[in-house]
């Protein structure tokens, strides 16, 4: 709906522009396309701006039927970005700038398909720059980095309190589901515990926040330690899932029973009952495609489970490098999520490898599952290993670097966010462009610089954020920031 808004604020000011050109200049009549002379771009206004900002871009030859005329803003990747077109009088087009990526320098681009097929374009002389406007501002929770005392009290939004917000998730009426731990800190900070009203030690706490009414609701105190939930949109079954640590137990928050917790235990067979020997759930992700709920497990097994008949099935052995992670151990934790382009790609954040990883869990049929891992996707741990890799840098996915990252989520249009812990900052990775021109960019955050501020990318700081999750049009990310002990909200535009 936001976008229609725009889109229909603009119309007046197009419908200005062009009625001025049409009364002062001859050269605005119509024309058609002449595919014996080139498109040239003579120049473009503004030579900045950010998505749906009006553009005007000024030539000859471009052709007054938009049938088969095209607009690109291409960035420093070589990927074309399509805009959409209002409309031509053959000497102008008049446009709006696409949602672009966080890389700023962009071509402009005017292309034409002719009846056999060919393409003719022309390139604008000039490089416009692309602007993101991003804020964070905070929605629950007072912010106390240093109080290892504060309390989880619910309330209205000015005045409920937050002990360790660790993950979270939301519903389909944005309703934000909180699971608080006990957490530590990959740079060394003191860890922090979960308490309840009264400031009591407990191991965790399952918190609702209600966006629309701007209350906070603690739905169980003390509850079985608590990872990454998910909320599953299943017609006649929508819950809230959320992974106890270890063993076979989860919480089920049904929806029609208005997300009262139920204690369930996953039903194991002889096949699969070793999995949870020394293991631990760290995220549950739903897929949509299928309504199972997937996890990859401490030790790298990729399961799913029925959340009807509550069966487990094991889909991989082990999706993890055959190296020690960074401390050591042959095991991480592992946050999930699914992408909206491709529901059936499920990519996987392993925070203790410092790696992305990816697996098309409807192309298993084929493949070993003793051995096939998936595909390593983005961190230079991938080849410098867990602990040389890590660090901070943007860039290409193969150069970038990560420390200790955890949960991740997407937005609809298919750009993975990832709450980058260690580096206090969060990075997102446009998953539409090609693997090999992809690029790890902060999106928000001061990186490496711990801290509490609402603003913009200048200003903006975060502790350990752990969490982030995307609401219901895919319009907003959320953050738990843990360290701060509130909940943020990241608005980008």
């Amino acid at each position: 709906m936001k976008r229609f808004r725009i889109l229909f604020l603009c119309i007046p000011f197009f419908v200005g522009l062009w009625i001025s050109c049409n009364e002062n200049e001859d050269q605005t009549k119509f024309q058609a396309f002449d595919p014996s002379k080139p498109i040239e771009i003579g120049g473009f206004y503004p030579d900045s701006g950010g998505i749906a900002t009006p553009f005007i871009i000024e030539g000859s030859n471009f052709g007054s039927d938009t049938t088969d005329l095209k607009v690109f803003f291409e960035d420093t990747l070589g990927v074309k970005h399509p805009a959409g077109i209002v409309g031509s009088n053959g000497n102008k087009i008049y446009t709006m700038v696409p949602k672009l990526t966080y890389l700023r320098n962009m071509k402009i681009i005017v292309e034409r398909i002719l009846a056999n097929g060919e393409k003719v374009s022309g390139v604008a002389a000039d490089i416009f720059q692309y602007k993101t406007q991003t804020t964070v501002s905070t929605v629950v929770g007072r912010p106390e980095p240093d109080n290892n005392s504060a309390r989880t009290i619910g309330g209205d939004f000015t005045s409920a309190t937050l002990s360790v917000p660790f993950t979270i998730v939301l519903d389909d009426e944005d309703n934000i589901f909180i699971a608080e731990r006990f957490t530590n800190s990959p740079n060394g900070f003191q860890s922090q515990r979960a308490k309840d009203d009264k400031g009591n030690d407990v191991s965790s706490n399952l918190v609702m926040a209600d966006t629309k009414s701007q209350e906070l609701t603690v739905v169980l105190y003390n509850a079985n330690l608590t990872n990454a939930p998910t909320f599953s949109a299943e017609a006649g079954n929508e819950s809230v899932y959320m992974p106890v640590d270890d063993g076979l137990y989860y919480y089920q928050l049904p929806k029609s029973l208005s997300y009262t917790p139920r204690r369930r235990s996953l039903i194991t067979t002889p096949e699969t009952k070793d999995i949870i020997e020394g293991n631990w759930k760290y995220s549950f992700v739903a897929n949509k495609v299928d309504n199972m709920v997937y996890s990859v497990m401490w030790k790298g097994q990729l399961v799913r489970f029925n959340p009807s008949t509550r069966n487990v099935e094991v889909l991989l052995d082990n999706v993890l490098p055959n190296i020690p992670n960074y401390k050591g151990q042959s095991g991480c934790n592992t946050f999930c999520i699914f992408s909206p382009t491709n529901p059936n790609m499920l990519y996987f954040c392993m925070e203790d490898y410092n790696i992305i990883g990816r697996v098309d869990v409807s192309q298993l049929a084929d493949k070993d599952k003793a051995t096939y891992k998936g595909e390593y996707y983005a961190g230079k741990a991938i080849l410098e290993g867990p602990q040389n890799g890590s660090g901070w840098e943007d860039g290409l996915l193969e150069n970038a670097r990560f420390f200790g990252p955890k949960q991740i989520c997407f937005t609809e249009d298919g750009k993975l966010y990832i709450a980058d812990t260690g580096n206090h900052c969060i990075r997102v990775i446009d998953t539409t462009v090609p693997k090999d021109k992809a690029t790890v960019n902060t999106a928000i955050g001061l990186p490496q610089s711990a801290g509490y501020k609402d603003g913009g990318p200048e200003l903006a700081k975060f502790d350990n954020p752990c969490g982030v999750a995307v609401n219901s049009d895919g319009s907003i990310v959320y953050v738990a920031d843990t360290r701060n002990k509130v909940i943020r909200k990241l608005s980008i535009e």
